[in-house]
């Protein structure tokens, strides 16, 4: 069959698109509607627990009043259950759609490589950029599936209409983002685990910028949340005043990741990453003769560079924690709210213990990463 030449580079699109969604039947809608689901959980507890606008009023106040949880979740733009709701659900939303948009894109363009299937399929009629665009469209629109459901479930329970797509719409940003970016590390690589690894510290590294940036909101680091898209979802500020121009910088970005993936893509053969594995000896060493052995060759390296920057993060926040805590002791009602939460402990161990609960949530994305490879 012959096919024009101005379109072959994209030609079997259509037909991979269906196949992913073959694939993915049960995957994909359980990380299209999740999101939802969480963001009408969050909401029906703290309705529960905070049902009158004075103890909103008074939550978002101890919030502010807390430089560890600002740091780790952003600061409360709105003193209201919608405000609430977008301070809490935010950074879960993010690592799932963010991790979920990384690994479809990874799954279907370099695990498909490795695995040789790619090259069956460029045998027929598909083009070398058919699985990169199915790949990414699909992503697009299950992250605008995403948005829809979000804002539909908020509006649902009487949020703000505007409000409620400027949310669904910064997480289906954040998502595609890391669509994008995943499209083009896996140019690079040729192992789906280490584009994996890769994605996945970028995301640690975009957080740790926010929250750097967000530690020094009023000070000269206050421009490192610029730098992280993390940053930019919180600038969108839904139900505080949106900003909608943020998500020009989504769309400029997103715009140049996927530009780059296309050229790269058009510069490396197929199974191949523009950056050559190292070479191995020709045979095992007897270290390497059982099961355990060959697990920790393939994690060491993942291992090590999540461990690397668990510690920075760690260094930062020790750094840190005399201040905090000596801020925390110096505020009755965030010392109450420690003991509320059942936290009788004092402002130091508190604030780790918030950190601990945040970070805990980062290295359960290392627990999928490695379970996956």
């Amino acid at each position: 069959m012959k096919i024009l030449k101005g379109t072959s580079e994209f030609a079997g699109t259509g037909t991979l698109i269906r196949l992913i969604l073959r694939r993915d039947r049960i995957v994909l809608p359980l990380w299209i509607v999740l999101p939802a689901l969480l963001a009408l959980s969050v909401e029906a507890s703290f309705a529960q627990l905070y049902h009158t606008p004075a103890l909103l009023q008074a939550f978002a106040s101890e919030v502010a009043g807390n430089p560890a949880e600002t740091a780790l979740l952003g600061p409360v733009y709105a003193p209201t259950l919608s405000g609430i709701v977008v301070w809490r659900w935010s950074f879960m939303a993010m690592v799932l759609v963010g991790l979920a948009n990384l690994f479809t894109v990874t799954r279907h363009t370099r695990t498909e490589e490795e695995a040789g299937r790619r090259e069956l399929l460029g045998s027929t009629v598909v083009g070398r950029h058919a699985a990169l665009s199915a790949a990414l469209l699909l992503t697009g629109v299950a992250d605008l599936l995403i948005a829809l459901l979000v804002a539909g479930g908020l509006i649902g329970v009487g949020f703000a209409v505007a409000g409620s797509f400027a949310l669904g719409l910064s997480v289906a940003a954040i998502g595609w983002t890391f669509a994008a970016l995943a499209g083009v590390i896996v140019q690079v690589t040729e192992s789906a685990g280490t584009a994996n690894g890769i994605g996945g510290a970028l995301l640690g590294l975009f957080y740790l910028l926010r929250v750097v940036g967000d530690m020094g909101v009023q000070g000269a680091l206050s421009w490192l949340s610029w730098l992280s898209p993390i940053g930019w979802m919180r600038f969108v500020q839904p139900f505080a005043n949106e900003r909608w121009w943020v998500f020009a910088l989504f769309i400029g970005l997103d715009s140049v990741l996927c530009l780059c993936a296309y050229w790269l893509s058009a510069r490396r053969d197929i199974g191949a990453g523009l950056l050559p594995p190292r070479l191995g000896p020709a045979t095992a060493a007897p270290s390497l003769y059982s099961s355990f052995a060959l697990a920790w060759r393939l994690q060491q390296g993942m291992l090590f560079a999540w461990s690397a920057g668990f510690a920075v993060v760690g260094v930062a926040f020790g750094y840190v924690a005399r201040t905090v805590a000596d801020q925390l002791a110096a505020n009755p009602r965030m010392m109450n709210l420690f003991v509320h939460m059942g936290r009788n402990v004092g402002p130091g161990d508190g604030f780790f213990t918030l950190a601990l609960e945040i970070f805990g949530e980062v290295a359960a994305a290392y627990a999928i990463l490695a379970t996956l490879r």
